[in-house]
């Protein structure tokens, strides 16, 4: 008979390879059931299954440790939209027991202490270097990346089109975003809409006239914007952090996927 694996278990048990191994290390266990706890548990004792010593020493070898790396926000704006990201981030990852290390800059790009490292909004050429460097996983929010090796975790511009045209009419505004470091991502946004602003700094007099959709909650407390031909399709939501942190679990579990790109509506 050959070898059991860890996914031979998940397959019979009818879950997860990454609930597999939650269970067998005794980790997040608000992520399962007792019965599913159980079954998993009956399955590997009926096969006699021991995980290899990498693999306990892997899970015993986490530092528990999250990078959160961001740029170096020079606008208002910027630091609005990032505070209000970060707020929602920390206190979903902080409650499942992550500490976070909050970096606007690595000195030196090799990481030893951590888990993953989160980059939020980064270029591409940065975030190649540090992956060039690292050995954990690297997940890039709000940033795209033209390797799909990597998990990508931004706003579906699709769906933020489709709801102006619901508010507004086809063609009848403008989109306005705060300005990105990450080209790709802005590159992919303006292939789907002609009529988009991008602010880089603390001058909302750049704003056009007439409509506005924007991801972006910190525009519409404004004073001087005409809160009432502004829409907002937010972008720093808890269905987004949620879809990050599925990603985070994957990536640190070595789960395999068919597809790294998550847009977020």
């Amino acid at each position: 008979m050959e070898k059991i694996t860890i996914k031979d278990i998940a397959r019979i048990a009818g879950v997860s390879v990454a609930t597999v191994s939650y269970i067998i290390n005794g980790k997040h266990e608000d992520r399962y059931t007792q019965e599913t706890k159980q079954k998993v548990l009956q399955i590997v004792n009926l096969y006699n299954f021991h995980p290899s010593r990498l693999a306990q020493s892997f899970a015993l070898s986490k530092s528990r440790n999250v990078i959160v790396l961001t740029g170096k926000h020079s606008s208002i704006l910027q630091k609005a939209e990032s505070y209000d990201f970060l707020r929602l981030f920390c206190k979903t990852f902080e409650r499942i027991g992550y500490n976070l290390i909050m970096r606007t800059h690595l000195e030196n790009t090799r990481i030893d202490s951590a888990d993953a490292i989160v980059c939020v909004g980064v270029e591409e050429e940065k975030f190649r270097r540090i992956a060039q460097e690292n050995f954990v996983p690297l997940i890039s929010v709000d940033g795209k990346i033209n390797d799909e090796l990597f998990f990508q975790i931004y706003q579906d511009f699709n769906h933020v089109l489709e709801e102006g045209e619901k508010a507004f009419g086809k063609d009848n505004f403008s989109l306005a975003l705060v300005d990105t470091y990450n080209q790709t991502l802005k590159d992919e946004i303006q292939s789907l809409y002609g009529n988009i602003v991008f602010l880089d700094d603390n001058d909302v007099s750049k704003l056009p006239k007439g409509n506005i959709v924007t991801v972006h909650g910190s525009l519409k407390d404004i004073k001087g914007i005409d809160n009432e031909n502004i829409l907002v399709v937010p972008a720093n939501t808890q269905e987004r952090v949620d879809a990050i942190l599925e990603c985070f679990n994957k990536a640190t579990e070595r789960v395999q996927v068919n597809s790294h790109i998550v847009r977020v509506k």
